[in-house]
């Protein structure tokens, strides 16, 4: 997945391998030929939703944080957008990220 050895990926895996089975769940959503979307939050945070969405191509994003109600906001957009098929994406929130639509969040990643 791109992060061996990122500290945050160590320490989950320390328990039952926890990331190691959500990549295999994510290969095996890959493979069944459904539309997907694969969201990848940042540290979660219960707090409101601040700063703007940053989204990125899978296994580029190594730390930040994002609310739990704006990953909400993410999956239910990508629901109704073509740009969202079949993708990988990775997000979190910065205060000094440009604001930007979901279309055009969506649209810019290319899948591997």
């Amino acid at each position: 997945m791109g992060q061996m050895l990122n500290p945050a990926y160590l320490f989950l895996n320390i328990f039952g391998l926890t990331l190691v089975a959500k990549h295999k769940a994510e290969n095996h959503i890959r493979k069944s030929g459904i539309n997907y979307t694969i969201i990848r939050p940042a540290g979660l945070k219960n707090e409101p939703p601040s700063g703007n969405l940053v989204m990125e191509p899978e296994d580029t994003l190594y730390d930040g944080t994002i609310s739990r109600d704006l990953v909400a906001e993410v999956a239910v957009e990508a629901l109704d957008l073509p740009e969202a098929s079949y993708k990988v994406v990775e997000i979190l929130s910065r205060a000094d990220a440009p604001k930007r639509t979901y279309e055009d969040l969506f649209g810019s990643i290319k899948q591997k």
